[in-house]
């Protein structure tokens, strides 16, 4: 099939341009794997063309939001790929949402269209969204979106042949934030940045277009959009995990398609460990990416020593395109706190309430610079101004950072714990709990205490099989951290609320009530 060769022009670096790439130099490697569906970079790219024509003979102009309400997939990316290509902006739906929080948040993004799986569709109810269109996982061939991304309107052509005049810093998509403080605000990314990042991420991870991702994050979600843009920006190839798939077919595909890395969070890798990941003397994943600071230091080692995987640990948030920081494992063990070093796109730095760069070891906010951070929310000026200013992105989380340039993330600042004039950071008490045998998980937070303020306040989850009383752990915390830091309740729980990727929801801790037996 032949590749479309767009003219290169500053303004064009973009996901586009990435793709571009990919289907001018490897057209025939294959791009995607999705299902039984497989798709080569020109036929990805033939395809993105298609819609995108598909797209203006419908209305649609610079600027208009294009709503997303699918499983991840071919059709995910291409429906984003042909939005950009025409300046439309995407808008990343969460399905795990609630229907009158998907209303308020098309309420706010306003979009023409919106593409939606069926199985989404009564997620819409009440929801205006526009246009409505039906994508239908299955890529049988004879559905809407197959017979639109089929059918060629007219020669390939740039936007520019259609009259659009794309910005340099035009937007790409909106992904809305979890709303720990509100309202969810629209996080608006420039197309130019999301190929940023992606471009840094391949670069550190020194990925070629012999990459294999197993995509196993949601693309609504910044962790699984940064990955596969990765494989834009080296010509790998992304393989879809099925939204239905077990742990087990997930393992199955790992295998049958030799994939080398992936950021599977320790819900998907801790099953593994009993299924014989390792077949045939092999283990193809060559690249785990967790998350440092996520307390499962047991988990890492065993990935490194059993199966010769690479484990890589890192910092990010949507506002900056995904990870920042990326530090190894053996890395870890000489600084088990810190968050790495940036990618090659990203500055960091500690700023105080004023703005104020501080010297290594002082604590304030980490603050990112660079060009993935993002526009600005959507709609929301006084909260763009806030994150954006003093020339940094001020990501709300406290932490440190050391001579040699490494980060240290201390918490966000609106989990402080304030006990007694003093400050207790949730992660110095959750790293307790990670050394300790007995607990499969544990998270703290801050309650209402009325002699010192607050109280610190673990909820624990025990190993199958183990027993541990608050007493004991009280015992364990002596001499590891400072007595005001120690929990003064303990709640023993089956599991923690947690996030797509496994980060710890503690505002839903913070709510559950505290109760006399609970106190340690």
């Amino acid at each position: 099939m032949q590749a479309s060769l767009h003219p290169m022009h500053p303004r064009d670096f973009s996901l586009d341009t990435l793709l571009a790439n990919c289907a001018a130099r490897h057209a025939h490697r294959l791009a995607t794997v999705d299902g039984s569906q497989r798709l080569t970079w020109g036929e990805l790219d033939a395809r993105v063309t298609n819609l995108a024509r598909w797209m203006l003979t419908r209305g649609i102009a610079p600027g208009d939001r294009i709503a997303l309400l699918l499983t991840d997939g071919a059709p995910f990316l291409t429906i984003l790929l042909a939005a950009g290509r025409i300046g439309a902006i995407a808008v990343l739906l969460n399905w795990r949402l609630a229907p009158a929080e998907l209303a308020w948040i098309c309420g706010n993004a306003e979009p023409a269209m919106t593409f939606v799986n069926p199985r989404f569709s009564s997620l819409l109810h009440g929801v205006e969204a526009g246009e409505v269109q039906q994508v239908d996982e299955t890529h049988a061939g004879d559905g809407f979106f197959e017979e639109a991304v089929g059918t060629t309107l007219g020669p390939i052509q740039h936007p520019y042949d259609f009259g659009i005049n794309l910005a340099p810093d035009r937007p790409l998509y909106m992904m809305y934030t979890s709303g720990t403080t509100g309202k969810p605000k629209g996080c608006l990314q420039a197309g130019s940045a999301v190929a940023a990042s992606a471009l840094g991420f391949a670069q550190h991870r020194r990925f070629t277009a012999d990459e294999v991702l197993l995509s196993v994050n949601p693309l609504f979600h910044v962790v699984g959009m940064q990955q596969v843009a990765a494989m834009l920006a080296c010509g790998g190839t992304s393989v879809f995990a099925g939204r239905d798939d077990d742990n087990a077919a997930i393992l199955d595909l790992l295998h049958r398609e030799g994939c080398t890395t992936t950021s599977a969070f320790p819900t998907i890798c801790f099953p593994w460990q009993g299924m014989e990941p390792i077949r045939d003397g092999v283990m193809p994943l060559t690249n785990y990416t967790g998350g440092a600071g996520m307390g499962r230091p047991q988990m890492y080692e065993f990935i490194e020593r059993e199966w010769d995987a690479r484990v890589v640990g890192g910092y990010g948030q949507t506002e900056i395109c995904g990870f920042a920081t990326f530090i190894d494992y053996a890395q870890m063990l000489e600084a088990p706190r810190s968050i790495g070093w940036t990618l090659p796109h990203v500055t960091m730095t500690v700023l105080d309430l004023e703005g104020n760069h501080l010297p290594p070891g002082e604590e304030g906010e980490l603050c990112l610079r660079g060009p993935s951070v993002m526009l600005g929310y959507w709609r929301n000026a006084e909260a763009s101004e806030a994150a954006l200013g003093h020339g940094w992105l001020r990501t709300g989380d406290l932490g440190t950072m050391d001579e040699r340039g490494r980060g240290y993330l201390l918490g966000r600042a609106k989990e402080l714990i304030k006990t007694g004039g003093e400050n207790v950071y949730p992660a110095e008490v959750d790293a307790v709990f990670a050394a300790m045998p007995e607990v499969a998980d544990a998270g703290c937070c801050g309650v209402p205490d009325k002699q010192w303020g607050e109280a610190v306040k673990a909820f624990v989850v025990l190993k199958p099989g183990k027993s541990l009383s608050r007493e004991e752990i009280t015992a364990r915390f002596k001499g590891q951290i400072a007595g005001y830091k120690r929990p003064r309740y303990i709640e023993f729980v089956d599991s923690l609320p947690r996030d797509p990727i496994g980060k710890l929801l503690r505002r839903e801790l913070s709510a559950r009530p505290v109760t006399p037996e609970q106190a340690a």
